[in-house]
């Protein structure tokens, strides 16, 4: 995720609209697979797997900057005459343009400094737009994971109050997908682990709504945020229809998230990063009423507001 400098709410609809095309257009460049995302007002979510080793004939390769670049672009042009003139002068151009692709760093500050560019010359403005470089969290790849998370980044416009239901916010995946974008159907049926679009669509529903538990405030079954945060000082957690419509920390700041077993595999292979009293590296988080998902890091100020 990342947030706009200051925290400004300088995204509004058309600067919405802008930024979800050209993520997809970047993503589909850099092999980039997009589960889910949100563009609220002033920062944005995103649930993205990235491929392992990425093989791609020069043929696909130049297909791809045609797409990206176009036709006539001067990249497309060298690509080409390098390929005329053989192995020697296309390997460093193949190398240069392949480290790219699957590349999350590389992807979110194209997509940063893209959407500045355009926002900056759209509304006569200089210097930066983005308060930070952007914060990830590793993500298991379980059924469980991905659906926690998918859901987390879906009802953030009813965490901020814009909608009731979020199929009726049309900048992000679920409300993209409800209205019929078929690259979003595909992230909820990988979030889901079902194939088949209707049956991946109802059942994410459910788990999204929880059974109609979905209001925020001034209905039956719903309680106040003020309520949720007392109940969750006093007994310790909340379920997680509820949890999940507060700000969780966890899954912006906890770095890695995933079973117990994942998030050790994790810290080992990264034993050098931390200090030596470390001794393992899977901490609970607070207020879940399920403890099967973990996070590597330990927060104590506000992880849950």
């Amino acid at each position: 995720m990342s947030r706009v400098v200051g925290g400004e709410f300088l995204l509004g609809e058309k600067e919405k609209e802008f930024f979800v095309r050209w993520m997809w257009r970047l993503a589909a460049f850099l092999h980039i697979e997009i589960l889910d995302y949100v563009v609220m007002s002033n920062h944005y979510h995103q649930l993205l797997r990235v491929p392992g080793v990425i093989k791609l004939t020069d043929g696909e390769l130049l297909e791809r900057l045609k797409a990206y670049y176009g036709e006539e672009s001067l990249k497309v042009m060298l690509f080409e005459d390098a390929l005329a003139r053989g192995e020697e002068a296309v390997s460093p151009l193949r190398r240069r343009h392949l480290k790219r692709m699957g590349n999350i760093s590389e992807f979110e500050k194209v997509l940063k400094q893209g959407f500045s560019s355009w926002y900056n010359r759209r509304h006569n403005r200089r210097g930066t737009l983005w308060m930070e470089r952007f914060k990830s969290v590793l993500v298991e790849d379980s059924l469980e994971a991905r659906r926690i998370m998918a859901t987390y980044i879906d009802l953030n416009p009813v965490r901020a109050e814009m909608v009731e239901d979020p199929k009726n916010y049309r900048h992000c995946g679920y409300g993209a997908a409800m209205g019929g974008d078929e690259r979003c159907r595909r992230g909820i049926m990988e979030v889901t682990g079902i194939s088949d679009w209707k049956k991946a669509a109802a059942a994410y529903r459910l788990y999204l709504m929880e059974r109609g538990q979905i209001q925020s405030r001034g209905k039956t079954g719903s309680i106040t945020r003020e309520l949720r945060l007392e109940t969750l000082q006093r007994e310790g957690h909340l379920q997680l229809s509820e949890l999940l419509r507060l700000r969780v920390r966890y899954f912006s700041d906890g770095l890695v998230l995933g079973s117990e077993l994942f998030v050790e595999e994790v810290f080992e292979s990264n034993r050098s990063r931390f200090g030596e009293k470390r001794k393992s590296g899977a901490r609970p988080i607070r207020g879940m009423p399920t403890q099967s998902l973990k996070v590597i890091r330990d927060l104590r100020l506000n992880p849950v507001s």
